[in-house]
């Protein structure tokens, strides 16, 4: 689920959608069309996901090998899933049904 305050920050329900989406399929774009805004844009989102997960915002890149997955803020969760959506290495609902853990 890709959220952007463009098109999702006044949706009534927006945090509650949060909280309850798969912390692994959340994604955060920008949706906007000047070039100005996107960033602000974008963090705006990326600072209320960090909210209501209660992850912390990283201040420092660590090493993934240094932190456990419990200690991840929320760019880092954010980057992750971003990966692996771009690879295609992410279960779809019906594999999960299955048991399978990839998309074959």
């Amino acid at each position: 689920m890709s959220l952007s305050m463009v098109i999702n920050h006044k949706h009534p329900s927006l945090r509650e959608l949060i909280a309850a989406c798969s912390p692994d399929r959340l994604l955060v774009e920008s949706d906007y069309t000047d070039i100005d805004m996107v960033t602000s844009q974008t963090w705006d989102m990326i600072k209320l996901i960090a909210e209501v997960r209660g992850w912390p915002v990283e201040t420092e890149w660590l090493d993934t090998e240094d932190l456990a997955e419990e200690e991840w803020g929320v760019v880092r969760r954010l980057e992750r899933n971003w990966r692996r959506f771009r690879d295609g290495n992410h279960p779809c609902k019906a594999d999960l049904k299955n048991g399978k853990t990839k998309r074959q």
